[in-house]
């Protein structure tokens, strides 16, 4: 048995169906194309154009932004909300948590760094519990 032949075969088969299943063009690293929609990194954030050049949403992440194009294309706009509001509600704790682990290494007072230890925690929680949901979507959407 020739298992590099076999292996090469496996791989062309698998690459042909990640391209069936995952839409998705890299176009560069700042630019997606999902069928007829456009994802482009921009100072907001990722942000949905039809390639027409209209605006659809601004989201905080490459991967929120591909997921969303995929439900605007199906026009699923509850789901299309509910990613806004994984979205923000990640980017909203990861920033905090960041903003309280800066306040907790800088504090003196005990109280105060206590009670930053303590936000700088249940944020970055939060932002974990977000990440995994995003995740887990990406992965079942895809």
């Amino acid at each position: 048995m020739n298992y590099s032949k076999q292996a090469k075969k496996l791989e062309s088969f698998l690459e042909e169906e990640f391209k069936k299943n995952v839409p998705l063009v890299v176009i560069n690293q700042r630019t997606l194309l999902y069928k007829n929609l456009k994802i482009v990194q921009d100072k907001d954030g990722w942000s949905i154009y039809y390639l027409n050049g209209d605006k659809v949403d601004t989201f905080r992440l490459k991967a929120t932004a591909s997921l969303a194009a995929k439900h605007y294309y199906k026009i699923d706009l509850k789901r299309v909300n509910e990613i806004k509001s994984l979205d923000l509600g990640y980017w909203t704790n990861f920033v905090d948590s960041n903003m309280f682990k800066l306040r907790f290494l800088k504090a003196k007072d005990p109280d105060l760094r206590d009670l930053y230890l303590c936000r700088w925690e249940l944020t970055h929680q939060r932002a974990i519990k977000y990440k995994d949901q995003i995740a887990l979507m990406f992965k079942q959407s895809f």
